[in-house]
């Protein structure tokens, strides 16, 4: 088996690994009876714990900026804290947005993050291009569809609403974390983001008396480190895999992730997906897809800084 071959085949674990994170957390905010916010702190607050032993470690020399001068020692702090409040809006709204809607719908819907970054760029001036608006085109029918057997925007659930807005904080996300991750130590700027979410999850779930007694935390625990371990080993997998293929081919791959969802609520959550609603989902996929560029680039490498679906759907 060829390199490539493998580094696919890890890429299509990873889709499913993160496909199923979808139905397991809408089982604990609804079945079990998590509330969204409190989940997210929890969830956050492990991955703070895990990320804590190796934050503090040696770094080793960070890269120098385009001008030639080395970023600001402390710039990886007020980087992870302006991260981690958009990184705090995407995990609550989504975890929100999967009480109100199915798992499949809320992974199709999330996977336009991919259309809404080069969209959010024109604040910088970055014109979108073609491939941009067909892809926005696609979507937007994609959604008319994916909204249900009565398809119209206007029927568009809560949950479904939730979902795009979590979609439009990743690739918030997705843009801050692309303009500081050559500058600052990942793993401190990722330590900080989280550490952040979980404060303001638990700070709001506080405050709104909606923290879970200790029967509903020992039931939903292990989906809660499900979480934990699919963003971990999808790191782990990634990395692997862009050593053969680049992270734009990778980043489409990880699109399925969508489909494993769909199909991990149809099994585990009895969750139904109308032909009218998997059209829509092949439409948003495809929209993403055109979002993407699929030529190779000059210059470009196997190891690219592009953000892969920026632990989408985690």
């Amino acid at each position: 088996m060829s390199p490539r071959t493998k580094a696919a085949l890890l890429t299509l674990a990873l889709a499913a690994l993160w496909g199923l994170t979808f139905p397991m957390t809408r089982w604990t905010v609804t079945v079990a009876g998590m509330d969204p916010i409190a989940y997210s702190g929890f969830k956050y607050l492990f991955a703070f714990l895990a990320l804590l032993p190796i934050a503090f470690r040696r770094p080793g020399p960070l890269p120098e900026t385009r001008r030639g001068k080395p970023p600001g020692k402390l710039l990886w702090l007020w980087a992870g804290l302006a991260a981690g409040f958009i990184q705090t809006a995407y995990g609550v709204l989504q975890y929100a947005g999967l009480v109100y809607t199915t798992s499949g719908k809320a992974a199709f819907i999330g996977g336009l993050y991919v259309v809404i970054v080069p969209l959010l760029a024109m604040a910088g001036g970055r014109l979108p291009g073609p491939r941009v608006w067909t892809g926005l085109v696609l979507g937007v029918i994609g959604l008319w569809f994916i909204s249900g057997p009565q398809a119209g925007l206007g029927q568009l659930n809560l949950g479904d609403g939730l979902s795009l807005l979590s979609a439009t904080f990743l690739a918030l996300h997705v843009i801050i974390t692309a303009r500081f991750a050559n500058r600052v130590d990942s793993v401190r700027f990722v330590t900080v983001q989280v550490a952040i979410a979980s404060a303001v999850s638990f700070a709001i779930a506080f405050a709104r008396g909606d923290m879970p007694d200790a029967a509903v935390i020992w039931i939903t625990l292990p989906f809660t480190l499900y979480g934990i371990i699919s963003l971990a080993g999808g790191i782990m997998i990634q990395t692997a895999a862009q050593k053969s293929m680049r992270a734009s081919e990778v980043a489409l791959m990880l699109q399925l992730q969508g489909v494993f969802a769909a199909v991990f609520g149809m099994i585990f959550l009895h969750e139904v997906m109308t032909p009218a609603m998997w059209l829509g989902a092949a439409l948003v996929v495809a929209g993403s897809i055109a979002a993407q560029s699929l030529s190779r680039r000059k210059g470009e490498n196997h190891s690219e800084p592009e953000s892969v679906a920026a632990a989408a759907g985690q």
